[in-house]
């Protein structure tokens, strides 16, 4: 029992959960007893509505946003994974530009002698470019699939260790050591042979006859340096001599080494060999040498991580 705040007369009071006042059950509803908590509790409960419809609004936006870049975000083609897969591959994108090069090698009239070395040193000072881009031409497609599938398994241990802007810094550096040194020793038999060294019998053996400037294509001289490299940071690696014999990468570069190196002696004493008579040995044993060079340059430097270099991993 108590008074009601409106009528004051005493009965079972109700209290008002808006104002908190106490009213008779004839005044107990908040429009008989002009409530003034009635308005300020409308007034919350919309604007609290109102705060809940902005929240889901920007919920249901956030969702959609989602969902459309979830539906725009597509799997590149083929095309797309390709380019992609070149600019963060340097072997791969130079093996493709090489390959193309021997293409238009006989589709592009004159692309050969744009590019193609000529030892002879008034040729160099007026086509200095082609020190480089004899790397880029190849006696035919052996000797193209030789070269690139070496340089294929010998480049990626390398361009994984130094990255691939360091990779191509080293294979055009050593092609331009290889060039000079081929250059070098072309002109210094030029000058003890004259223009060709003669055919020769030597107990019973013929020797063929040979250009002392004679032309030079290939990217022998700086797939033979990675070659070196690796030789250098994993000596115990076992390879493919000439795609042929089996043995440890140390004794193969001896052995290539030994190879060309007697090969250089006997055209110093006038005389071609069968077969490797025409292998650019200068060039080869000159990039052999940088890339020996920079494979101990390597190995210092990566000495805790030799295994990234096993070419057989590859």
């Amino acid at each position: 029992m108590g008074d009601c705040s409106r009528c004051g007369k005493k009965a079972m009071t109700f209290t008002c959960r808006y104002c908190g006042e106490k009213f008779c059950s004839e005044h107990r509803l908040p429009e008989n007893h002009d409530c003034g908590g009635l308005d300020e509790e409308v007034q919350k409960e919309k604007e609290q509505s109102k705060e809940k419809w902005f929240e889901e609004k920007e919920s249901k936006d956030e969702q959609e946003t989602r969902t459309v870049t979830a539906s725009t975000r597509r799997t590149p083609g083929l095309g797309e994974s390709i380019v992609n897969t070149l600019k963060s591959n340097y072997t791969l994108s130079i093996i493709l530009v090489t390959v193309i090069a021997f293409f238009m090698q006989y589709l592009v009239p004159g692309f050969s002698q744009l590019l193609v070395l000529d030892p002879d040193l008034v040729s160099i000072l007026y086509r200095p470019w082609t020190l480089v881009t004899v790397m880029l031409l190849h006696g035919g497609l052996f000797h193209l699939l030789a070269n690139m599938i070496t340089f294929y398994f010998f480049g990626t241990p390398v361009e994984k260790a130094v990255g691939g802007k360091e990779l191509l810094k080293m294979y055009v550096g050593a092609g331009i050591v290889a060039s000079l040194g081929f250059v070098g020793f072309r002109n210094l038999l030029s000058s003890i042979y004259g223009p060709e060294i003669a055919a020769k019998t030597l107990f019973g053996m013929q020797f063929a006859s040979m250009d002392t400037l004679g032309l030079a294509v290939g990217a022998s001289g700086a797939v033979v340096a990675f070659v070196g490299a690796v030789a250098m940071l994993y000596p115990e690696a076992e390879v493919l001599l000439y795609f042929v014999i089996p043995m440890k990468i140390k004794t193969a570069v001896y052995a290539f080494g030994g190879l060309e190196a007697f090969n250089l002696m006997a055209k110093l004493l006038g005389y071609s060999l069968p077969v490797i008579g025409n292998f650019a040995s200068s060039a080869h044993l000159a990039g052999l040498l940088i890339g020996l060079w920079y494979g101990r340059k390597l190995r210092d430097r990566h000495r805790k991580r030799t295994s990234v270099f096993n070419p057989l991993s590859h």
